[in-house]
């Protein structure tokens, strides 16, 4: 039951880094910030309200919120589509692994229930310090995870951010080129600096309130167990 209780431990973690991406990845308001502080908009040639219109219609489509990237905005006084072809067939990759992140991440956190009522019904909730010494195991093979990472993405972001591509997707779609495509122009290179940043400290927000709320139950608990103990 022990290993069973790391492994949903490690589950949970990392649905909370999934639920970070998730979080992170939507905030609109990071999104207008980021803009506003670049000027996003002049460097694609749009007004402001275009571009937050056309990012709305980005984020809702990965979501599976609306069917189409349809966004259009005013260029040299022509209405035309924000999204080029080749723009439009890596969001289709991008939605599909946003989507999937998701379905795993609910999986796991259906995962972690169930191993919750598993060792309800078994131990009566009466171990609770193993579950204590469960969740270390699982929350230090994760930090040495994270760590990893962050420290690659320290030294060159450029390759962590290359390699990431090249692990999650099957084709060179996400090879935009800003001399065509706008997409590579709302979201440059510092943009996923700031928001896997974000998404780092989050997570680690989201973690450390587990890690204390199962710390305080698991001495309270310990605490009850052993004052029933025979002297």
């Amino acid at each position: 039951m022990s290993k069973l209780r790391t492994l949903a431990y490690a589950g949970l973690f990392v649905a909370c880094i999934l639920t970070a991406i998730d979080v992170m990845s939507f905030d609109l308001s990071f999104f207008e910030e980021f803009y506003s502080k670049n000027q996003i908009a002049d460097t694609i040639g749009i007004t402001d309200e275009e571009l937050i219109a056309a990012t709305e219609n980005l984020l809702n489509y990965t979501r599976g919120k609306e069917e189409e990237l349809d966004a259009k905005v005013w260029l040299d006084g022509t209405s035309v589509y924000m999204y080029n072809q080749r723009e439009i067939d890596h969001m289709v990759d991008v939605k599909e692994l946003y989507l999937g992140a998701m379905l795993v991440r609910n999986g796991l956190l259906v995962f972690f229930l169930l191993v919750c009522v598993i060792d309800g019904i078994k131990y009566r909730f009466s171990s609770l310090i193993k579950h204590k010494e469960s969740m270390f195991r699982a929350l230090a093979g994760l930090l040495i995870f994270i760590g990893g990472i962050s420290l690659a993405a320290l030294i060159d972001f450029n390759s962590f951010w290359n390699t990431f591509h090249h692990i999650f997707f099957r084709n060179d779609l996400w090879l935009l080129n800003p001399n065509t495509d706008r997409l590579i122009l709302m979201v440059p290179l510092d943009f996923f600096i700031q928001l896997v940043t974000r998404i780092v400290i989050m997570s680690l927000v989201y973690i450390s309130c587990i890690v204390s709320v199962v710390w305080i139950l698991a001495r309270k608990g310990g605490t009850r167990y052993d004052s029933r103990r025979p002297v």
